[in-house]
Parts: structure tokens; sequence; C-alpha cells
């Protein structure tokens, strides 16, 4: 999809952007750079949802895109995060981005667990007419199937530096070495389960997974279809 296709569908009408946020000053200084960016805002910040389809069917179908917070229950919103509403938008082709607080905490367990489905993140002191804008048009070149170098994922191998626990939740740390032999990023065993169903982490074994590794940043890297490594002697 390109630029001017982006500009085709922001003039069908469709110029509403949800902010989903339990902080009301937030989303009310949200809403004027999202008036400045030149779109309408609308937001959902007092109720209170146990269902994503629940909180979805609140969005109104007129809507361009939707921006949403991560740690929804901690006033509660809902009782999961935004990490798995902007999921469940992605598989249903609706722009969206995820802003959070605590971007260098939530990203290691709660949000890397839908990483592959959030092209954009934002830290919330961050949010602003110009990134909301280019977010949105990052997302919808990403929903119509044009990945930047950043998203595309290879397959790497992933190696098993530390086993641990965050947050009540069993996490592994992993290098991957055609991304970077010496930084550890830290995945939650659960994620490594959707694909490996008894997936035991043992120090210094080996996977196989889907990694955008041409990410700059950690936070910015996703792992998808996991398997167990071949032994080097089967190699």
């Amino acid at each position: 999809m390109t630029t001017e296709n982006y500009a085709d569908i922001k003039e069908k009408g469709n110029n509403k952007i949800v902010v989903i946020d339990d902080e009301k000053d937030f989303a009310r200084t949200v809403e004027w750079e999202i008036e400045e960016a030149g779109y309408e805002p609308f937001s959902i910040v007092d109720v209170s949802f146990q269902k994503i389809d629940e909180l979805i069917s609140r969005i109104p179908e007129d809507t361009y895109a939707v921006l949403c917070d991560h740690r929804l229950s901690k006033s509660g919103i809902s009782d999961f995060y935004g990490s798995d509403l902007v999921a469940t938008l992605y598989d249903r082709k609706i722009p969206a981005l995820l802003d959070t607080q605590f971007y260098d905490m939530d990203n290691d367990v709660s949000i890397r667990k839908c990483r592959h489905k959030i092209p954009v993140l934002l830290n919330k002191d961050n949010v602003s007419a110009s990134t909301i804008k280019e977010g949105i048009k990052f997302c919808l070149l990403e929903l119509n199937g044009t990945f930047s170098t950043n998203r595309k994922s290879y397959r790497n191998i992933v190696r098993i530096v530390d086993i641990s626990k965050e947050s009540r939740e069993d996490v592994v740390d992993v290098i991957i070495p055609s991304w970077n032999p010496n930084k550890a990023v830290r995945l939650p065993s659960s994620l490594i389960r959707e694909w490996i169903l008894e997936f035991e982490p043992v120090i210094g074994n080996r996977l196989i997974a889907n990694v955008n590794s041409g990410a700059k940043n950690p936070e910015d890297l996703y792992f998808t279809n996991f398997e167990i490594a071949p032994s080097p002697e089967a190699n």
C-alpha cells in the first residue's frame, strides 16, 4: 500500500480516532493532539469491560483508527491489556496504536506476547499529532501487506541464557546471535508454549523462531513460530 492509497482512504469519510484510556486527563490531552493532526477524537474512558468484544462493540463504525493505553486494568476499565485489544483489532484490519507509560517494564512480558500484531508502540511521553499521524500510516501499510525493514521476520536461532520470574510469570532471557550476540531479550515462557506445548526451558538450549531481526531496539522485537533447534550433531 502506498502513501497515496493512505490518503485516498482518509478521504472516504472515516476521520474518527478512538482514544481508549483510563486516565481522563491524558485522554483529554490526546484529543487535542488528534484534532491538531486533522482527525475527530472519540474517547472511551468512563466504562468497564470484561471481554474484548464488549469494548470493540463501543467503537463507532466510522472509526479510522484507535489509540489505546496498555494498562487498562489499573483503574478498572477492563480485565485485559490494551495489547490484547490492539492485537484483536489487527486481525480485523483496523489500524491501532498502543501506548504505555511503563515503556521498558511492559515490553518484556505483557506486550511481547502480542508484539507481532502491534505495528506501533508509543511511549506516552511521545504521543503527539505527528506520532499519531505517522503511526496510523505505518499501521495501514502493514495491514495491507507492506512491512517495513524492522518489521519483517526471518528464521533465527534463539538461545536461552537465563530463567526467572517476572510479575509472577515464568520468563526466559534469550540471545538472538544474528540480531545482537551481547544483548539478552526477555520473553514470557507462555509465548513459546503457543508453539511448543510442553516447553520446559533449560539454560543453553537453542530454539528456532521467526524474529524481526532488522529491528534496532529490543522493545521492537517480536517472536513467533517457535520450534526446537536440531542439535549440532544432527546438522
